[in-house]
């Protein structure tokens, strides 16, 4: 399968309308605009940095992430998003937290080649993370040339 784009939309199934509202809206600078684009920009960008420290990854196009890792990308965004208001943490409560702090657990994985993802070009998994044994030729130590005599 190949790599994803993260659009504002797939951010927004995550949303309730309240808080969409409130991170596209609140805490704004005169001029500053919606912040949903810079912080998913930012989010993929790091994502894309745990996939390629696993040297047996290959990265996808620029801007585009693993399938694999979509749901831990839209939960860093929200965090995230929710952080930057003033009084942000009344939008976050536990769970959002631990599924937070699993997004990044399992990025750590993905950078530890400790998780597979999907190889760019539609692989399901790449290099070395296979569980498929590698086969290697056999080194003949006797052949019949060498044995003769005996």
């Amino acid at each position: 399968m190949s790599w994803i784009t993260i659009t504002s939309a797939e951010v927004k199934t995550r949303l309730a309308g309240a808080e969409l509202s409130a991170f596209q809206t609140a805490a704004l600078a005169t001029g500053q605009t919606d912040p949903l684009p810079e912080i998913t920009a930012q989010v993929v960008d790091e994502v894309r940095g745990y996939v390629a420290a696993c040297r047996s990854n290959t990265l996808g196009p620029a801007g585009t992430i693993p399938p694999r890792l979509l749901s831990a990308t839209l939960a860093i965004i929200r965090f995230r998003l929710a952080n930057r208001l003033p009084g942000g943490t009344a939008l976050v409560d536990d769970l959002r937290v631990k599924e937070y702090e699993g997004a990044v657990s399992l990025l750590e994985k993905v950078a530890a080649c400790d998780f597979a993802v999907e190889d760019p070009t539609g692989d399901a998994t790449s290099g070395a993370q296979t569980n498929t044994p590698r086969v290697t030729p056999r080194v003949r130590l006797f052949d019949r040339c060498s044995q003769e005599g005996l």
